[in-house]
């Protein structure tokens, strides 16, 4: 009975709690209401998140995205970005002679890799994609023959990079673009004149057309891929390490349309061969 009692007891104390502190009840409802609604944009964010980690193409590209953090800093200029600009400034300095160049950069960003300029939900970047895995996957394999001794490496940078702590509606375009002006405008021009324009058609190409863009803000096409080398074979066409520049590639002709012949167009252009030499004959 004793026990009873004791349970009774604890119950009616809860009653008489309930009772006395009632107008505590719509205070807890509407906090509990306002904690769900600031929540919201955290939770939308982690659905978000769980999506892009299941896209391989946003996966893959994320992999190797250079950081923007301190861009902002016109003194400084310690971002990732800056640095692989700052690097590439270096390389047009150096001359080809890779030991005039900062170890660590060349460490960090290499001899000889594909920089590639892309954005979310970009239809060109995805098709792209397999190219650069497959090529990866299989290099120097399975007929994607490398005709020197470096080995694949890629960088990307997210032109539509925005941070709402810095006073900028585009990271790329406000700081990078007009930043390195120099290095976009030298680089079109080697794109404009490249093996790779005149086989598509030269200046009435759409290819054309797009290097010309380089520099215009909001034109500046996704994808855009550099091929950079320090120390080229042949420093034909070649300013601050680019000498290969594309866009929305095609699969390389006459092999289908799938990764492979995706990978065999990017061999070419790492080979300077096929469709990015002077010896490539228009079918």
């Amino acid at each position: 009975m004793k026990v009873l009692r004791a349970i009774g007891a604890f119950f009616a104390r809860i009653g008489r709690w309930i009772r006395d502190t009632a107008w505590v009840q719509p205070l807890l409802i509407v906090g509990g209401i306002f904690a769900i609604i600031f929540s919201i944009p955290y939770i939308t964010k982690g659905v978000q998140s769980w999506f892009k980690e299941g896209d391989p193409v946003e996966k893959y590209y994320q992999k190797y995205a250079l950081s923007f953090d301190g861009v902002e800093d016109e003194e400084k200029k310690d971002s990732e970005v800056d640095r692989l600009f700052q690097y590439m400034e270096d390389i047009d300095e150096a001359n080809g002679d890779v030991s005039k160049l900062n170890k660590d950069d060349v460490k960090k960003f290499g001899e000889k890799f594909f920089l590639c300029f892309v954005q979310e939900n970009c239809d060109g970047c995805a098709s792209g994609f397999p190219g650069f895995e497959t090529l990866q996957k299989n290099w120097n394999k399975k007929g994607l023959v490398i005709d020197d001794d470096n080995g694949f490496k890629i960088h990307t940078i997210y032109i539509d990079t925005v941070d709402d702590d810095i006073d900028s509606d585009n990271l790329f375009n406000d700081f990078i673009l007009n930043r390195y002006a120099k290095i976009f405008e030298e680089v079109s021009q080697v794109a404009q004149e490249s093996n790779y324009c005149i086989n598509q058609g030269g200046s009435t190409s759409t290819y054309y057309s797009l290097a010309g863009n380089m520099l215009e803000e909001g034109k500046f096409n996704s994808p855009t891929t550099f091929l950079v080398e320090a120390n080229p074979a042949e420093p034909v066409n070649w300013e601050y390490g680019v000498n290969e520049v594309l866009f929305d590639y095609s699969p390389k002709e006459g092999q289908g349309d799938g990764n492979f012949a995706r990978a065999a167009t990017l061999c070419d252009a790492w080979n300077h061969k096929g469709i990015f030499s002077d010896e490539y004959q228009q079918q």
